[in-house]
């Protein structure tokens, strides 16, 4: 029955994705236009409805881009025709949001000035009041659209309606693109060099701080309401986001639930992850319900021996990832609410019938990428004294006692070397008899090239992030669909004939994604790994173990490329979260904070955010070849060999690299559209 029940979870899961091919690529009957990618897009003025939608979206510097006004009966969908309609678009300004804020923007003054507005005329479908116009500056602009004349209705003074758009820089291959692309190389060259020439010379390693040294801070993990006092505010949020999910309008731009899991949670818990490690397991609302199941039931089973690594977790992770480009889970508030309630009564049902934190260890979606990630954290729970733990102890730091449980991740925190499954719990703190374990700084990322265990599972989810990152950059990308329909074509007319184009555009895309993902780049990793043993000769120690070695050293850039792609979203979408906030508090609670803006305005200029990202790239590379380094090193014999051999991963890290960098300078969309 229990087999059963899993197997019937994971089952429903998928067949939700498949059967609601209706969600797939929505856009609405707009013809070549899409809702703009900034602010407002919908208004109704006098029993009209106007929305704002471009061409191409976002609009892009130095093209001739198309600005419609689609205007329709309030309440239907019957185009309004043979209006007269003018519109303008002008950048905000220098001063960017200060300007905003202060409400002097451009043609604030002057609102029907003629030399700023043009007269739009219905192109392509009815309703549909479109101008073109070349626009030569990035970032933010205001577009007015003034209505002189709808159905004899004649507006006097014109009424004029405001809407605000991004504008991304141009595509393709670009001067500053050029920059960077040979300062990557540079970076190369220098690797190179480095790899060949450098000889390591050990240093005496110093006794770090032991920051258990602080009492305060001693006695709070030691206290036994130290995870209860981290975990039941988490889970009460989690429920309340589940509640407002279900509850709340169904628009990912508004509800707060998409805004606070999207926006927030999922680009601010790799931060954590690069901080403090695996801390986020102690807050985690699903870990707590699958712990405090385990300790309910009592089970005596332990996981199933073959499952016992990350090929389960990483299934969960990449269908996850699929499903949410497909149907668009960070879209909808009632899918997000689901999928919440879902991945609880699976950590409940894992508690249920395994030990421990199983669902944690094996199960969850981003155990393996939190756990990679949490590899370069500078925060470590190691044994004072590993000669002591040896002698003395009886392993009452896995098994636990009296004053502590046993780790709850089946680590034996003696022998520990590394945090990839550590989550800062401190149960092997309390029930350590000799009082031999610290909590200590060490290097970034020193658990990539000291730790002495690697595996075949962590080694292939590594490289695959760093697949996966890239394609879910790509997606972003407003050229995305245009290159998938290319694609398409490759299908034979016959077979395309028996499918609608939606169908066969997703199966497209679902096919490039696995196949990049989870084939070529892993490929791409192993042919390097081949031609790094064909120069090592004898020296290698043979291709899997070279695999699992250096395939850590690309796990600075999947998260680098993480962290760069998720800025944008944070730091231009992040400020949502408010209106989204007063909206939510106003309707559900006594409270009243303001009438929601839904008029955002990025953290940062367009501009300071971009370089932000393109620093993040490079540095993740240089990174990587800095931990590659030391591992080819350790597995190659002799400095010589090591160093050459090390030049075929530098030359993969440049190509990722270049491919980032490149993605990144093309116009991205938002993941919300109000």
């Amino acid at each position: 029955m229990r087999k059963r029940f899993f197997s019937l979870a994971v089952l429903g899961l998928i067949l939700s994705c498949a059967l609601r091919p209706g969600w797939l690529l929505a856009h609405g009957d707009h013809g070549d236009a899409a809702p703009n990618e900034g602010g407002i897009s919908r208004v109704a003025f006098e029993g009209f409805q106007l929305e704002l939608l471009t061409s191409p979206r976002p609009l892009r510097v130095g093209e001739g881009n198309k600005i419609v006004a689609k205007i329709v009966r309030n309440g239907s969908s019957e185009p309004v025709r043979n209006g007269k309609v003018m519109i303008g678009v002008a950048p905000v300004g220098a001063a960017g949001s200060s300007a905003l804020q202060k409400n002097s923007l451009p043609w604030r003054s002057h609102p029907a000035e003629p030399s700023a507005l043009l007269p739009a005329s219905e192109l392509v479908w009815s309703g549909n009041y479109t101008v073109e116009q070349r626009l030569d500056e990035q970032g933010l602009h205001l577009v007015r659209v003034a209505l002189m004349e709808l159905e004899g209705k004649s507006f006097h003074p014109p009424a004029v309606l405001e809407f605000y758009l991004n504008v991304s820089p141009a595509p393709g291959i670009t001067p500053r693109l050029i920059f960077l692309l040979l300062t990557a190389a540079v970076i190369a060259a220098g690797g190179m060099a480095w790899s060949i020439v450098r000889s390591r010379s050990p240093a005496e390693p110093k006794s770090p701080f032991d920051l258990l040294g602080i009492r305060w801070l001693d006695r709070f993990v030691r206290w036994r309401g130290f995870q209860p006092a981290l975990q039941i505010p988490f889970l009460a949020l989690t429920a309340g986001i589940a509640l407002v999910g279900f509850l709340d309008i169904n628009d990912g731009a508004k509800n707060l639930a998409t805004k606070l899991t999207w926006l927030f949670w999922w680009p601010g818990i790799v931060i954590t992850f690069i901080l403090v490690g695996r801390l986020w397991c102690v807050l985690c609302p699903f870990g707590t319900l699958n712990e405090t199941a385990e300790k309910l039931a009592k089970p005596k089973r332990m996981f199933p021996r073959p499952l016992r690594n990350l090929w389960l977790a990483t299934f969960f992770f990449v269908i996850l990832t699929w499903a949410d480009e497909q149907l668009g889970i960070i879209r909808s508030p009632q899918m997000t609410a689901w999928l919440i309630v879902f991945f609880a009564l699976l950590s409940i049902a894992t508690g249920i019938v395994f030990q421990r934190r199983s669902f944690c260890r094996y199960l969850c979606p981003i155990t393996g990428l939190q756990g990679l990630y949490s590899m370069v954290s500078p925060v470590e729970l190691r044994p004072k004294d590993p000669a002591q733990c040896h002698r003395d102890c009886h392993q009452d730091c896995y098994r636990g006692n009296e004053k502590g449980m046993g780790c709850p991740m089946f680590e034996f925190p003696m022998s520990a070397d590394r945090n990839t499954y550590c989550n800062f719990c401190f149960e092997c703190v309390k029930s350590c008899p000799t009082d031999n374990l610290a909590l200590r700084f060490h290097a970034f990322g020193k658990d990539l090239w000291a730790s002495r265990r690697h595996w075949l599972d962590e080694s292939y989810l590594a490289v695959v992030l760093v697949g996966i990152t890239t394609v879910v950059t790509a997606q972003m990308l407003s050229d995305w669909s245009g290159w998938i329909s290319q694609i398409a074509r490759l299908i034979p007319v016959p077979v395309r004939t028996l499918m609608k184009p939606v169908t066969y555009l997703a199966i497209t895309e679902s096919t490039v994604f696995f196949l990049a993902s989870l084939v070529l780049f892993p490929l791409a990793l192993l042919g390097t790994v081949w031609v790094s043993c064909r120069i090592a000769r004898d020296q290698a120690r043979g291709m899997r173990k070279s695999f699992t070695t250096l395939a850590y050293m690309f796990v600075p850039v999947g998260l680098a490329m993480h962290l760069a792609h998720n800025a944008h979203h944070l730091l231009v979408e992040g400020p949502g979260v408010i209106p989204a906030l007063q909206r939510a508090l106003d309707r559900y609670t006594p409270l009243n904070i303001g009438e929601p803006n839904w008029n955002i305005i990025p953290v940062l200029s367009l501009e300071v955010i971009y370089w932000l990202q393109m620093l993040l790239i490079l540095i993740g590379f240089i990174f990587s070849l800095s931990v590659g380094y030391r591992l080819a090193g350790s597995l190659f014999e002799g400095r010589e060999t090591a160093g050459k051999s090390f030049l075929p991963f530098i030359a993969l890290a440049l190509f990722f690299t270049l491919v980032n960098l490149y993605l990144l300078n093309q116009p991205m969309g938002m993941r919300y559209s109000p």
